[in-house]
């Protein structure tokens, strides 16, 4: 199975595409609010605004469907390679050499990867086509132009809400139900929903051709309160069946547990169920280790004042992460828009949540990804006192 790591850098340069797309969009319409702010009410000429709109949202476009196209080629690799660590799983390896898995038995597997791996292409092909640049622009010049046809004194002040929430929210997917989402978050949870996917059934899909008897689940540090009492344990495939429909449930060392609503592997869980023979696979993680991450995830940390476990520290600092990048996403879309007002404010915004971030770091333990939160548009400046 994909590490974590190995996951979130083959997503990163995907992700990193969407970016540099993302900022262009942010760039041109804020831009455009400058330009628009620069006239008058007697100057402004809709038709040439129209056209200039039509040629930045066609070159925005292109190069979300390029980016699109690259993404596309990487994801097909990063399915291929999980389906590939299937075979080389020490679950099965040992097993497998002596025990070769039928031709068909492979191009069962083979064939269910690449059902995924088009399924998800698709995905990412519809996420591009739903992300409504055309309409948040439209909207946005919209909104600029009212402000200098009515005359208002201070145009910066009348569009500030406008620039900030395009550079905050970025490109937008919007969905049928109404619902919407930034772009990057949903290729994102796609792609690693795809991953995880691929990795626990074709699990369970080798295992049941060999003959296996139960399911491991994987386990990792700072486990949500909800799995981890289950993660790298052992059942019997009936027994998972039950955890998975939300029964009470037993292991095979006969350990009990209640059961929980959220399934494995499913609502943004990251644990994964193998396939595992009780006669000749051998246990990943040992009792001591399971308990010792349950240990050090329980210790945690004080957050303002309030204790917090590991997980829970952890799941803030994501949140920060991302909070940060919005904000400096926004910071750039002021710049291009020259309002240094909304600038100095989402810096500050971004000093703030980088302190927090940084003690939360120190108090948990839990290393910094600061890379997490780079754009590399965005140019700091000193926040005025």
């Amino acid at each position: 199975m994909l590490t974590e790591k190995e996951l979130e850098n083959a997503v990163g340069r995907i992700i990193s595409r969407l970016d540099e797309v993302n900022t262009v969009y942010i760039s041109k319409i804020a831009a455009q609010i400058k330009r628009i702010g620069e006239l008058n009410q007697s100057s402004i000429n809709r038709l040439v605004l129209m056209s200039e709109m039509g040629t930045d949202v066609a070159e925005i476009t292109l190069k979300l469907q390029k980016a699109t196209g690259l993404n596309i080629r990487d994801l097909f690799r990063i399915y291929q390679t999980a389906l590939d660590e299937v075979y080389t799983d020490k679950r099965f390896k040992s097993y497998l050499q002596e025990n070769p898995l039928p031709i068909d038995g492979k191009e069962r597997l083979t064939q269910y990867a690449r059902a995924v791996s088009v399924q998800t292409a698709q995905t990412l092909l519809n996420l591009s086509n739903t992300t409504a640049i055309a309409d948040s622009y439209k909207e946005a010049i919209d909104q600029a132009v009212f402000a200098v046809s009515t005359g208002v004194a201070d145009y910066k002040s009348a569009t500030r809400d406008t620039v900030r929430s395009l550079g905050y929210n970025g490109m937008q997917v919007y969905y049928e139900s109404g619902y919407h989402r930034r772009l990057d978050t949903a290729v994102r949870q796609n792609i690693i929903d795809g991953v995880n996917q691929i990795a626990q059934n074709a699990s369970i899909m080798m295992g049941e051709q060999l003959g296996y008897d139960a399911i491991e689940l994987s386990a990792h540090l700072r486990s949500a309160p909800d799995h981890e009492p289950v993660q790298g344990r052992v059942f019997l495939k009936e027994e998972f069946e039950k955890m998975q429909s939300g029964q009470d449930f037993v292991d095979v060392d006969g350990n009990h547990y209640s059961g929980f609503a959220r399934p494995i592997g499913e609502w943004n869980c990251m644990h994964i169920a193998m396939s595992f023979s009780t006669e000749h696979s051998v246990r990943k993680y040992s009792d001591e280790q399971l308990r010792a991450w349950k240990e050090a995830n329980a210790a945690g940390c004080e957050i303002d004042g309030k204790h917090v476990s590991t997980y829970k520290a952890s799941q803030i600092m994501r949140k920060i992460e991302t909070e940060i990048r919005r904000e400096k996403d926004a910071a750039v879309a002021a710049q291009k828009a020259g309002d240094n007002i909304l600038r100095q404010k989402c810096q500050r915004r971004i000093n703030a949540l980088s302190a927090k971030y940084s003690q939360i770091a120190q108090a948990s333990g839990i290393t910094p990804r600061r890379d997490r939160m780079t754009v590399d548009s965005f140019h700091a400046v000193k926040v005025k006192p």
